[in-house]
């Protein structure tokens, strides 16, 4: 009676031969691996600075020609800002002389724009005689006019005689003339005319005397704003004669 064990090996079956070695046995404490750990750790940050380094210079350098550049654009702006310092301190008078021509210029333009067209006045009121109607012109054997400043405002309006006293109208002169007209009706045309002109205001005989068949007259009229080389606008007219409150507080 035959009883198996075990299963039987097959005669085939390779066996790896027998290596002898020596049993590993870690005898290194702990501080000697957490030495070997740091000094590991040591050694990746200073080759991590090494690079950042090198990256930095190789940048620096390819940044210096740019950089340098720049510099040199700064000094050359910063010399041209002291040239243009220095010339403006060495102009400094010029322009205070050109500030003072252009004041004088604009007080001699507002003076002029102040004063009457005194040859277009004295014109005016010879034209006015011509054109009367008659045998011949009314002739002035005199005019004379008497201007004032530009009135400032609250200054009387017209400070000359005046048919109309309730006349509001502004003059800055007034006008006296002695003339010989043919007739009355003459004369009063001749009033006409110098009233139909905007450089007058109230004409105004004061007295005629008859002389044959003519007739010699005196009469006056103010010279008003329209005669002025710049005449006034309606706003300044406005300030003369209704001028704004005087605050006494």
């Amino acid at each position: 009676m035959n009883i198996t064990l075990g299963k039987k090996k097959s005669d085939d079956e390779v066996h790896e031969p027998f290596v002898a070695t020596l049993p590993r046995i870690d005898l290194l404490p702990p501080t000697v691996k957490e030495g070997q750990a740091l000094r590991k750790t040591r050694s990746l940050l200073v080759l991590t600075l090494i690079a950042v380094l090198a990256l930095g210079a190789l940048v620096w350098v390819m940044q210096s020609s740019t950089i340098s550049e720049a510099e040199d654009r700064l000094a050359t702006a910063r010399a041209e800002n002291e040239q243009i310092q220095a010339d403006i301190a060495r102009l400094a008078p010029i322009g205070a002389l050109f500030n003072q021509i252009e004041a004088q210029k604009q007080l001699v333009q507002d003076t002029l724009n102040s004063q009457p067209r005194a040859a277009a006045v004295n014109n005016r009121l010879v034209q006015a005689g011509e054109e009367v109607g008659g045998r011949q012109p009314v002739k002035f054997t005199s005019i004379s006019v008497a201007y004032r400043p530009r009135p400032a405002p609250g200054d009387v309006p017209n400070p000359c005689p005046n048919p109309a006293p309730f006349d509001t109208q502004v003059a800055i002169g007034c006008l006296t003339f002695t003339a010989t007209a043919e007739s009355r009706e003459q004369v009063a045309a001749l009033l006409l005319a110098i009233e139909a002109d905007p450089f007058f205001i109230g004409p105004y005989v004061g007295s005629t005397n008859f002389s044959g068949e003519l007739v010699s007259i005196s009469g006056t009229a103010a010279v008003s704003t329209d005669a002025l080389v710049t005449p006034l606008t309606p706003e300044e007219i406005d300030a003369i004669l209704a001028p704004p409150p005087v605050d006494e507080s």
